[in-house]
C-alpha cells in the first residue's frame, strides 16, 4: 500500500511547478501598415493565476504592465487582438500604431513581477533591419530601444 501511495503521488502533476518564471515578448515593426505587432508568450498557469481567464481579463491585467511610449514620453496605445493557447503557454496578441518605427521607443515590462521575485521578462524587437533585446526584472523602469 505504501509503495502504491508513493507512486501515485509522483504521478500527480505539480501545479505551477516549472523551474522558471519568464515571458518573452516580440515587437515586430511592420512598415507597410506603420504598426507594430506585439506577441507575449507566457506560462499559462502563471498568467491565469494572476489575470483570470478570458480575453477581457488578460487584456486588463496586461495593459498596465506592458507599456510603450514614444521618444517624447507619449504613451503608445496597445490594442488587444486575441489570446491563443500553445501547449503550456499563452500567446497574447496586440497591435499598436508606430508610424515612425521603434527606434527610441521606451518599453516597460513588469508582467508577473508582483507574483514572482525571480520573474524575467525578455523583449525582442525587430525593426528597421535590426534586432534588439531588452531584459526586465522586478523593479526595472522603462528602457529605450536603440
Amino acid at each position: 500500500m505504501r509503495g502504491r501511495l508513493a507512486a501515485a503521488c509522483f504521478a500527480l502533476p505539480l501545479v505551477g511547478a516549472h523551474p522558471m518564471h519568464t515571458s518573452v515578448t516580440e515587437l515586430t515593426h511592420e512598415p507597410a501598415t506603420r504598426s507594430v505587432a506585439v506577441t507575449v508568450r507566457v506560462f499559462a498557469d502563471d498568467f491565469t493565476a494572476a489575470a483570470g481567464a478570458g480575453d477581457s481579463a488578460a487584456a486588463g491585467y496586461l495593459r498596465p504592465r506592458l507599456t510603450l511610449a514614444d521618444g517624447a514620453g507619449r504613451p503608445i496605445a496597445l490594442r488587444w487582438e486575441r489570446l491563443e493557447t500553445a501547449g503550456d503557454a499563452l500567446l497574447l496578441r496586440l497591435r499598436a500604431d508606430a508610424p515612425t518605427g521603434l527606434a527610441g521607443v521606451r518599453v516597460r515590462h513588469t508582467l508577473l513581477c508582483e507574483r514572482f521575485d525571480d520573474q524575467v521578462n525578455i523583449v525582442r524587437a525587430i525593426y528597421a533591419g535590426r534586432r534588439a533585446t531588452l531584459l526586465f526584472t522586478s523593479g526595472d523602469e522603462a528602457k529605450a530601444l536603440p
